[in-house]
């Protein structure tokens, strides 16, 4: 008798965090979703400079958005940065960016695209303007 439940103690001990272990790697993670992350597409980046009234394409990527919501684009200095039509647009959707007519202080603006699903997500990029030729929105 003595072996018999010392046999099946030894045993219990074994199989039971075994068990527990190969059912805890199994089921529903607890982390959650993936993080939404915001990128610039490569297709249509922002440019590194772009001309007083002259538009660029800029798109953005949203990885892991199951709403598929896009984003919104904006940019600084407010009131003197340009403007974006539309002002949102799906994943890989290129929006159309006007540089303002004339050339902020600091000659730079910064445009940013935020995830409509998660604000808290977005990527930045900067823009020299110079004076030139002006090229509005097709």
């Amino acid at each position: 008798m003595n072996f018999r439940r010392s046999t099946l103690q030894v045993i219990g001990q074994i199989v039971t965090p075994t068990v527990i272990a190969v059912l805890l790697s199994c089921g529903v993670s607890k982390s959650g979703a993936p993080a939404i992350v915001v990128t610039f597409d490569p297709g249509f980046l922002p440019p590194a400079s772009l001309n007083t009234g002259a538009y660029a394409g800029i798109a953005a990527d949203v990885a892991n958005d199951n709403q598929n919501a896009g984003v919104t684009f904006a940019c600084d200095p407010a009131g003197a940065c340009g403007s974006f039509t539309p002002i949102g647009g799906g994943s890989a959707v290129p929006v159309c960016y006007l540089a303002p007519s004339q050339v902020p202080a600091g000659n730079t603006v910064t445009v940013t695209a935020t995830s409509v699903t998660d604000p808290t997500k977005s990527k930045s990029a900067t823009i020299t303007i110079v004076s030139g030729a002006p090229n509005p929105c097709p």
